[in-house]
């Protein structure tokens, strides 16, 4: 009976230990969490460059979640719709930031995403800059469900975009901050109600980064490139300055830059981004984040990446040594991080608004499918479309209203005054689109409302659609193709991988981070981070916690 016992006692204490050992890791409740978007980041850099990332983002690829199968679920990838999704935890049709500029159908007319010209701006003189807000944000942000969650929450947001920061604070924020390029401060508006810091007016561009302006954006001796990096000089490039290093005030190209001004410059190379750090470490100690018992939310921008990345395409020398440098500039913040904040006190997520396209004569090179469409090409081929139904329908005014690179407006006044059935010449319309040879498909409200849709990327479209802004047929160009742009750079917004395919690292306090294969949203984050944080709502977000995958 006694050995019986025994062996009971023993295979019971066998299998707590087991258990203990299995059981997930818990983190401690953080005192700050740093939300990190590199804007236009792609998430296979965090490959392709590996072999040269040897300082922040290797330690987080050694220390974080990494989830290497990240995407936004949503069709039109531009920097305030990925913005607004990262922070809110819905896809744009649901928190109402679907484009940069949207077509407001109601006004007639295209309109900047947060435009607000009932602000003012504050801490500076006659600033220039537009006038924005977060009014269009129809959702919450992170920022703003941890202060729900506790009145002593603190939220700062920054960026040099307007829209990045703006869009990542929301409308409860302490205070957001962008960048005004005239006087290198960072500039904020009475949206915010919060007094404007007295140390935010002297602490500018032109003097934190004044060694970086004066010798200009230099490449390193130990720079070396790799087999998928172009020619320094790549005949599409398309900068602010001449387009072979080194990049200094003195190579602006004078037909685009008017003048020698080193808020240019930094928004034109990777200092404007190291400013930012250099501003949001600052941040975290005059407003004591961290430091109490309560949770603050610092969100930051990296928007410089995207400006390089347009300009020079991502297989260039400026977008592999704007890595290599923040890879320093990302070492450095964290290692601020520790000494400021404490090591095991903060969550530190590192992810980005949406990726980019290659530059299309790049690609063709390598015996690739892919064209850049000009902007006359299209122009040409609409009129052409025009010309066939106008005859088709015998109309006599012009059935397309408005169109860009975004879609086309029909002429609905026109249509409906010659008593015509709509839906038959839209479809009309969307087949002749169609069949342009560098179009993939085009999709009508008709279609996004239509639930037996069967067209590639219907529900990501539906992900970034919203009645009463965007045009009403959406364009997607063929993969690897770009149309209507000018003759130099790339861009993004396409639902293609390239373009949604994101990087998104999580590092929580006392835990030892996993490498995670399966795919993910970035609508993800923020349900993720508030379970990390024990907070619930009552929120039906888009995403989901990630916590079970952890």
């Amino acid at each position: 009976m006694k050995k019986s016992f025994v062996l009971l006692c023993s295979i019971l204490l066998i299998l707590t230990i087991t258990a203990c050992q299995n059981k997930p890791q818990k983190s401690k409740k953080a005192k700050l969490v740093v939300l990190i978007s590199i804007d236009q980041m792609k998430s296979e850099y965090l490959t392709r460059f590996n072999p040269q990332l040897e300082a922040g983002f290797k330690y987080l690829l050694d220390s974080a979640h990494v989830f290497s199968n990240a995407y936004h679920n949503h069709a039109t990838t531009t920097t305030a719709a990925g913005h607004a999704t990262l922070a809110t935890g819905y896809f744009p049709s649901n928190n109402g930031i679907i484009d940069n500029t949207v077509y407001n159908r109601k006004l007639g007319y295209k309109h900047y995403s947060i435009e607000d010209t009932s602000v003012q701006f504050v801490g500076i003189e006659d600033c220039q800059l537009n006038k924005v807000s977060a009014k269009y944000l129809l959702k919450n942000t992170l920022g703003d469900y941890i202060k729900k969650a506790d009145e002593f929450s603190k939220t700062y947001s920054v960026a040099l975009k307007d829209r990045a920061s703006i869009l990542m604070g929301g409308k409860n924020a302490n205070r957001a901050f962008w960048f005004d390029a005239v006087s290198t401060q960072m500039v904020s508006t009475d949206q915010y109600t919060e007094d404007f810091p007295e140390w935010v007016k002297t602490f500018t561009g032109a003097v934190k980064m004044e060694k970086e302006i004066e010798q200009g954006w230099i490449l390193e001796s130990s720079f070396t490139t790799l087999p998928s990096i172009s020619s320094d000089s790549f005949e599409r490039e398309n900068g602010r300055f001449l387009p072979w290093f080194p990049h200094t005030i003195a190579s602006f190209d004078t037909l685009k830059v008017p003048a020698n001004k080193p808020g240019t410059f930094l928004w034109n190379t990777p200092y404007g981004d190291a400013f930012v750090l250099e501003f949001a470490h600052q941040l975290i100690i005059s407003e004591q984040l961290g430091k109490g018992k309560h949770t603050d939310v610092l969100t930051i921008g990296l928007s410089a990446a995207d400006i390089i990345g347009h300009h020079f395409g991502p297989n260039s020398y400026e977008v592999l040594d704007y890595y290599n440098k923040m890879d320093i500039y990302l070492a450095q913040f964290i290692e601020k991080l520790d000494d400021t904040v404490g090591k095991d006190n903060y969550i530190l997520v590192l992810t980005s608004d949406h990726g980019v396209a290659a530059m299309p004569e790049y690609l063709a090179a390598q015996g690739i499918d892919a064209r850049r469409i000009g902007a006359e090409q299209f122009k040409t081929d609409l009129a052409a479309i025009e010309k066939t139904l106008k005859s088709q329908f015998s109309l006599d005014q012009n059935i397309i209203l408005k169109a860009d690179y975004g879609g086309v407006e029909p002429n609905f006044e026109a249509l409906g005054g010659a008593y015509l059935n709509t839906e038959d010449v839209i479809y009309e319309l969307t087949n002749q689109l169609e069949k342009l040879d560098y179009i993939e498909n085009a999709y009508s409200f008709l279609d996004i409302k239509d639930s037996s849709c069967s067209k590639e990327f219907i529900a990501l479209m539906r992900n970034s659609h919203r009645d009463e802004f965007g045009y009403f047929i959406k364009l997607v160009p063929k993969e690897n193709y770009l149309i209507d742009m000018g003759s130099n750079g790339t861009t993004h917004g396409s639902p293609y991988s390239y373009d949604r395919h994101v990087p998104l690292l999580i590092k929580q306090p006392n835990v030892i981070g996993k490498k995670i294969t399966q795919n993910v949203q970035t609508v993800d984050i923020v349900p993720t981070i508030l379970q990390m944080l024990g907070i619930s709502t009552e929120e039906n977000f888009d995403g989901n916690s990630l916590s079970p995958l952890l």
